[in-house]
């Protein structure tokens, strides 16, 4: 089975934290490079890059939802029947373009 990065201190997903020690800079500086900020040296945006690999860190999804107030999930309102929306191409047609043009 493939391995997907190290596991973190606690046994689970690494964490900024753990990020940020093993490029030797603040947890600030991690979440700046992960969200693309140009306020970033590019030694450091290097070092940072190669600790996320190496560590195999990918962002929680969740907290970020959380922290940034922001899911992007949308929702819709279908007055019809469960039966009818799944049965009718109509509709899933329908869910295929909008998923389109929100991609």
């Amino acid at each position: 089975m493939a391995s997907h990065g190290v596991r973190g201190r606690s046994g689970g997903r690494p964490t900024l934290e753990e990020v940020a020690a093993r490029a030797g800079v603040g947890r600030g500086t991690v979440s700046r490079v992960i969200n693309g900020s140009p306020r970033v040296s590019d030694a450091t945006r290097a070092a940072v890059e190669a600790a996320v690999a190496e560590l195999g860190y990918v962002p929680n999804t969740a907290a970020r939802a959380l922290a940034a107030n922001r899911t992007d999930a949308i929702a819709l309102v279908v007055p019809e029947p469960e039966t009818r929306f799944f049965a009718e191409p109509y509709f899933s047609d329908m869910l295929k373009g909008v998923g389109s043009e929100l991609s």
